[in-house]
């Protein structure tokens, strides 16, 4: 009976072992399984970031020989019917695609005009009442634009905000009293709720430098804020009938008929605020390898030298575009 006993104990110390060593084989495999999996993801992450790095570049060789082009021109320009203007179609990749688009940052309103060597641009405050007007959103919404760019923290009117109002909020920030470094920021400033903000983002843009409205790509809603004698359908109008190789020349647009009443004196205004070329554009690209997805919005500008360089990179857009890629192309 002892002997018998003796052996009970070591069998089932034995099967003790036996499922402890099986527990633990599983844990490791599920361990290293885990671990794969992570590394996968990560080695696909970082792919798409390559590949959305790779489009970035590409869009800038498109960009930079459109500008070499223009060299040999009297008169450059940048119109929609030039090659940058095109959709890139999505590019197969192993695991997935990329792609890339090209927008014109200086067809639409840079909101960094309105404050310009230490003082407003009336002008150009003008013109962008007009655009919130266009817009169904109150023109007094320059304040608060007004007051983020100038220098003192004294509001600029009853509709202004300066850092007193601000710090009051929760959490509290203060007023910038710079220039815009992105059309995000909109979302900080008083009365800029989200609704209006997405209102505006497809006619606004936040550029370091002074820049002019390139009349060959501006949309309707922006040529209509060009001048009080503009309405909205005749902008529409006016993008219509834009020729697809551009006006060539702000003389040129200046003798379209919409403009034939006004007096000379608006119509030199109105110069003022625009062109037909450009030096700034946006680079949206995507990437996604595995299903994990990169997005990079790059900002590229000319350089004196006409030489493009990314000035900005932005990894936190959500944009994504429908992609269709037949498999007979995937497979070649």
């Amino acid at each position: 009976m002892p002997h018998n006993k003796q052996q009970g104990v070591a069998l089932i110390t034995v099967l003790l072992v036996v499922a402890m060593a099986m527990v633990l084989a599983v844990a490791m495999v599920k361990s290293q399984q885990s671990l794969l999996r992570r590394s996968s993801s990560v080695f696909s992450q970082d792919q798409a970031y390559l590949y959305t790095l790779g489009a970035e570049s590409f869009a800038k060789s498109i960009l930079q020989d459109d500008k070499d082009k223009d060299k040999n021109k009297n008169t450059p320009q940048d119109s929609l019917n030039e090659n940058w203007a095109k959709k890139i179609p999505a590019f197969p990749v192993e695991g997935g695609f990329v792609q890339a688009q090209i927008e014109d940052l200086q067809g639409k309103f840079n909101l960094n005009t309105i404050w310009q060597e230490g003082q407003i641009d009336m002008e150009a405050v003008t013109t962008y009442q007009r655009l919130l007007v266009a817009l169904d959103i109150s023109p007094m919404l320059v304040s608060p634009i007004i007051d983020w760019l100038d220098a003192d923290n004294l509001p600029y009117d009853s509709d202004g905000a300066e850092e007193d109002w601000y710090l009051r909020l929760k959490p509290a920030y203060r007023a910038a009293n710079h220039p815009f470094v992105s059309i995000e920021e909109l979302a900080l400033l008083r009365g800029y709720t989200p609704e209006i903000v997405a209102k505006l983002k497809p006619y606004v843009s936040a550029l370091p430098a002074k820049t002019t409205i390139n009349i060959n790509t501006a949309s309707d809603v922006v040529l209509a804020a060009l001048s009080d004698n503009l309405t909205l359908n005749m902008a529409k109008d006016m993008v219509s009938r834009r020729p697809k190789e551009g006006y060539g020349s702000v003389d040129n647009f200046m003798q379209l008929s919409e403009f034939a009443n006004l007096s000379q004196e608006d119509k030199q205004k109105i110069s003022k605020l625009i062109g037909v070329s450009s030096g700034f554009f946006s680079v949206l690209a995507e990437s996604e390898i595995d299903n994990r997805r990169r997005i990079l919005q790059a900002t590229v500008a000319f350089d004196e030298s006409s030489n493009a360089q990314t000035i900005r990179r932005d990894w936190s857009q959500q944009w994504r575009p429908q992609v269709k890629i037949s498999s007979s192309t995937t497979s070649n």
